[in-house]
């Protein structure tokens, strides 16, 4: 069996991390664990198994409350949070393990127009009572705390397929590839135009909230681009770079992006590399720090960059 980290996040109380396990020559069918970290840099640690499943887990987002939740590519949801959740998912387990909270999951609705199971690609939310899961196709739930409901209907057939959410309570941003980029005001969604000219096969990768209430938006095609602005005011191009703009995550008043050859940093209105002596696949914001996971890992591992430890900012957890 074949082990890698697939995503860290970190709440007030602990770090927590989301291993996947599978076959060698069967990584679609990777079932998902999360285990809880100190986050300490100090070797031999062993993490904490905090959620045992038989779920196709792949994504992970902390809420602003501190719980978890983590979403499956069989189009199932599970969390810490409470909520009403109480039928169980046919087949599947979640057991709660070690001094975690409990663990609720559900499946969400089938897909309107296939009837096929969702497969989750992006989940974030602005509170345990307003969580977003987009997949694969372009398709959009949410959670109001009380039902998940299809608001969106992607273009299916793995067109549109969303990579991140952003923004507020009733300003929530939603890009995808295909040069796809939506907009919900807590009533409906309504896709925004990206400026021109247009960026060869553009998928956007990241949306970031800036401290003035505008939006950042990472994108990947023909170069890197950045767009910036709102709904109500209109998108406009930041820039274009030599340099593919994978992901992105807020550090402090930072802006970091994981660029496939290492990390990038938004310098002004520049984008340049500060770190390429490793591979980057996605990453993540912590509280003080930032996470990149690397592709292809040989063991299970992640990097950590924390620019307060001045004597080494970055720094490789192996498990």
């Amino acid at each position: 069996m074949a082990t890698e980290v697939l995503q860290v996040v970190e709440t007030s109380a602990s770090l927590f991390i989301l291993f996947i396990a599978y076959e060698e020559a069967d990584i679609a069918s990777a079932v998902g664990h999360v285990y809880a970290s100190a986050g300490k840099r100090e070797k031999g640690v062993v993490p904490k198994q905090v959620l045992e499943t038989n779920d196709t887990l792949r994504k992970l987002w902390a809420s602003p409350s501190g719980a978890l939740w983590v979403a499956s590519a069989d189009g199932n949801v599970g969390t810490t949070a409470q909520v009403p959740w109480t039928a169980p998912i046919k087949g599947v387990t979640y057991t709660t393990m070690g001094n975690s909270p409990r663990w609720s999951s559900t499946a969400l609705p089938k897909v309107k127009a296939t009837g096929l199971k969702p497969n989750v690609t992006a989940l974030w939310g602005t509170a345990d009572s307003d969580v977003y899961a987009g997949t694969y196709g372009g398709h959009i739930y949410r959670w109001d705390g009380t039902a998940w409901t299809q608001g969106f209907e992607g273009p299916g057939k793995g067109k549109g397929t969303i990579r991140a959410f952003g923004g507020a309570s009733n300003d929530v941003y939603a890009v995808a590839s295909q040069s796809t980029i939506l907009h919900f005001d807590g009533r409906v969604w309504q896709r925004l135009r990206a400026p021109e000219p247009p960026n060869g096969h553009e998928g956007f990768t990241g949306v970031t909230r800036t401290p003035q209430g505008e939006i950042l938006i990472s994108g990947s095609g023909e170069e890197g681009r950045l767009l910036h602005g709102s709904a109500s005011g209109g998108l406009e191009e930041f820039g274009r770079y030599p340099i593919q703009l994978i992901d992105m995550a807020p550090l402090a008043d930072r802006v970091l992006f994981a660029t496939g050859d290492g990390v990038a940093e938004l310098l002004g209105r520049d984008v340049k590399m500060i770190k390429s002596t490793f591979k980057t696949a996605t990453m993540g914001p912590g509280i003080d720090r930032t996470f990149f996971i690397e592709p292809a890992q040989k063991v299970p591992s992640y990097v950590e960059y924390n620019p307060k430890i001045e004597s080494a900012p970055w720094w490789r957890v192996t498990f």
